[in-house]
C-alpha cells in the first residue's frame, strides 16, 4: 500500500506516518479554481477538470483512485442531499481514461447505506461507469492521527488510505450546525467512531479533518443546492438549481469559491476562517485564480 503502512496495536490497526507522493502539476499552481456552469452536470464536471489541466494532472497510470461523494442520506437527486450521480460518473470515467487501474466509490452513510446508495442513484451510475462501489466495514477501521487541535487519533476506514489518489466530491448545501457543508465537511464520511462527538467543536473538527487528510482533487457539485434545512433536507422547495461545478486542487479554496453561491463572505463561515488562520489557503475570493467557463 503506497499511502500508508499499518501496525497492529491491541487489535486495532494503527496508521503510521503518512507517506505522501510528490505534489501533482495541478497542486503546484496555487489558487486555481475552475467554475463551470451549464445544463448537464456530467458535461460541466468534465469541463471543470479540463480547465485544471485534465484528469492526467491528478491521476497517473496504474493509480488506485478513491472517489468520495456524499452518499449520506436516503434522498433522491432532486432533493439535493447527496452528490449528483452524473458528477460521479464523469469523474469515474475520466480517472479510468487517465489510466487508473481501479476507481472505488465509497462513503460512510448516516442513513442506512443500502438505501442511501440506491436512492441517490450513485451506486448504479458508478458501477455502470466502471467503478467498484463499496460500503464501509467496521473491521477495516484503523486509528489515524489527524494531528488536529480537537481531532487527534480517530478511527478511519483504511480503504481511504490504501489508494494513491483521493478525489473529494461533496454537494454544496446548508448545514444547521456548520452553516454550510462542502468539501471540508465531506471528510466526516471517511471516519467511523462516534462522529456526533465532533459536533461539540464542529468548525475546529472540520478544519482538523481537512488539514490532516489530503484531498488531491476537490470537485463541488453545486448543480442543485439545498439552501435550507440541511444537511438532510427532504423538501424540493428548499432546493435551488445553480447549474454549477467548482473544482480545485486545494480543498479549502474550493469551499471558499462555493460560498459565493450562498451569498456569503468566506470569512463569515467559521471553519473557513479557522482554515485560513492555519494557512490552508486563500480566503479572499477575489484573489483566487478563477477559471470560469460554460459547457
Amino acid at each position: 500500500m503506497k499511502r500508508r503502512t499499518f501496525i497492529r496495536n491491541g487489535g486495532l490497526a494503527v496508521a503510521s506516518a503518512f507517506c505522501l507522493p510528490g505534489l501533482t502539476r495541478a497542486e503546484k499552481k496555487a489558487g486555481q479554481v475552475a467554475w463551470v456552469e451549464g445544463d448537464s452536470p456530467y458535461q460541466i464536471t468534465k469541463k471543470a477538470i479540463a480547465l485544471l489541466g485534465g484528469m492526467a494532472a491528478f491521476v497517473s497510470r496504474q493509480d488506485l483512485v478513491m472517489v468520495k461523494p456524499n452518499i449520506a442520506w436516503n434522498r433522491t437527486v432532486e432533493q439535493a442531499a447527496n452528490t449528483n450521480p452524473e458528477v460521479v460518473r464523469a469523474l469515474v470515467e475520466m480517472a479510468l481514461e487517465a489510466g487508473a487501474r481501479k476507481v472505488i466509490v465509497m462513503d460512510n452513510s448516516t442513513h442506512r447505506a443500502v438505501d442511501a446508495y440506491k436512492r441517490s442513484g450513485i451506486e448504479e451510475t458508478a458501477r455502470r461507469a466502471g467503478a467498484e462501489v463499496r460500503h464501509v466495514d467496521e473491521n477495516r477501521l484503523v486509528s489515524y492521527d489527524f494531528k488536529g487541535e480537537s481531532v487527534k487519533n480517530w478511527p478511519l476506514y483504511r480503504d481511504f488510505l490504501e489508494v494513491d489518489k483521493f478525489i473529494n466530491v461533496p454537494i454544496l448545501k446548508h448545514h444547521g450546525s456548520s452553516q454550510l457543508t462542502i468539501a471540508m465537511k465531506n471528510l466526516f464520511g471517511i471516519i467511523g467512531g462516534n462522529r456526533g462527538r465532533l459536533h461539540r467543536d464542529l468548525p475546529i473538527c472540520i478544519t482538523d479533518l481537512a488539514n490532516g487528510f489530503r484531498s488531491h482533487l476537490t470537485v463541488v457539485d453545486a448543480y442543485r443546492v439545498l439552501m435550507r434545512n440541511g444537511p438532510v433536507g427532504g423538501r424540493v422547495s428548499d432546493v435551488e438549481t445553480r447549474r454549477t461545478v467548482i473544482a480545485s486542487a486545494n480543498v479549502m479554496e474550493a469551499d471558499v469559491a462555493a460560498t459565493q453561491l450562498f451569498g456569503l463572505e468566506p470569512g463569515e463561515v467559521t471553519f473557513l476562517d479557522i482554515a485560513h488562520q492555519r494557512g490552508m489557503g486563500e480566503i479572499d475570493f477575489s484573489k483566487l485564480n478563477l477559471l470560469k467557463a460554460s459547457a
